[in-house]
């Protein structure tokens, strides 16, 4: 049992568990914090999504990551890892200073919602990837990564764009249709505007590795272009995890139900010694726990105590009525409480006891 319960909480356990009600273990070893709980807000740059559209947004773009590895693998023949690094929430603007001057840029019509989306591969992954599609591998130590994307590495790259954008395509599909299409291509980060820079968007930014050479592709998504499909992506994503819960319920029920079990009803019982046991002879009675009329018994399963039972007969065979569970466990920690709350008591009056004793010989000083 947890030694920091206050007086107050046993005495709530307490009161909750005579009452008959279940016991919240988790919110008795909780520990609660006097700190104050707060965070820094920024007024310039107000919240537009709450935590819940966080924490579903990430997990839609999680999900589409396996078969995305999958396909990228086989694409380019190599061992591919792609992580979601983070999910930011910034300015137009601050996307623009986030990402190399010079890199790979598309901008991709939503349809049927209205404006676009921009996708950006940094240069540190779109030179390998074009360079595995090009069947080199490696690339030139020469090569240098700031220069701009020549027109046929552009073309090249396009084949990764397409592959990433049907995996888009399917994650977003879970919630709604929307026709991604390529509307431009770009080298250059300040050639693309499809906001203004002061205008909120979200950043979901991917860690690609290829032989342990690592780059980062970001997706920006203006909020008011997806804002209404926000609350959506939550009711999808949290309506998922509790049809998995229901359904991995259904199925431990379904392969536990057909566990065998050894049920035996005791009407009466009694202690004895090995050497009375040894004495025993014919005539000899044996007193038991409780009077003979007494229809009360306990049912054990697998050898422990479960139920109180009152027996009887049923359509002319022997029968049990359960009439009660036998929670030991529960009994156990109403104990645990009720000692610990004693001892508080003795506590507290010898603290009262030393601190009167004190007082009465400081009065006496």
């Amino acid at each position: 049992m947890a030694e920091f319960l206050s007086q107050d909480e046993i005495d709530a356990l307490l009161d909750i568990a005579e009452a008959g009600e279940e016991i919240d273990v988790s919110a008795e070893e909780q520990v609660i914090s006097k700190e104050k709980n707060y965070s820094i807000y920024d007024f310039k740059k107000p919240n537009r999504i709450s935590n819940e559209q966080f924490k579903a947004f990430s997990t839609l773009h999680d999900k589409m990551l396996r078969d995305l590895i999958t396909d990228l693998s086989a694409m380019l023949r190599k061992i591919v890892d792609i992580k979601l690094y983070s999910i930011e929430q910034m300015t137009y603007g601050e996307f623009i200073l986030s990402i190399p001057q010079l890199t790979s840029l598309n901008t991709l019509s939503i349809k049927p919602l209205d404006g676009r989306i921009v996708i950006e591969c940094n240069p540190g992954i779109s030179h390998k990837i074009i360079a595995e599609l090009l069947g080199s591998g490696a690339v030139a130590a020469s090569d240098n990564l700031d220069r701009e994307l020549t027109e046929i590495e552009v073309n090249i790259f396009e084949h990764f764009y397409k592959m990433f954008i049907k995996h888009l395509y399917r994650a977003w599909d879970e919630v709604t249709t929307l026709n991604f299409k390529i509307e431009s291509r770009d080298t250059n980060a300040n050639a693309i505007q499809i906001i203004s820079d002061h205008e909120i968007v979200l950043l979901v930014v991917l860690e690609i590795t290829i032989d342990e050479e690592s780059g980062f592709l970001s997706i920006c998504y203006p909020i008011a272009y997806i804002e209404q499909l926000l609350n959506k992506i939550v009711e999808k994503i949290f309506s998922e995890g509790k049809n998995k819960k229901a359904s991995r319920k259904k199925d431990i029920t379904t392969l536990i139900s057909g566990a065998k079990m050894q049920i035996e009803a005791i009407m009466a019982e009694t202690e004895l010694t090995v050497s009375d046991l040894l004495e025993l002879k014919e005539n000899d009675i044996i007193v038991f726990n409780k009077n003979a009329t007494s229809s009360s018994s306990k049912i054990y399963i697998n050898n422990t105590e479960k139920f109180l039972t009152v027996s009887g007969i049923s359509n002319n065979r022997k029968a049990i009525q359960i009439k009660s569970n036998i929670d030991h466990e529960k009994q156990e920690t109403l104990e645990a409480l009720r000692q610990m709350r004693e001892e508080r008591v003795v506590k507290a009056k010898e603290s009262n006891e030393n601190i009167k004793r004190l007082l009465a010989e400081r009065h006496r000083k």
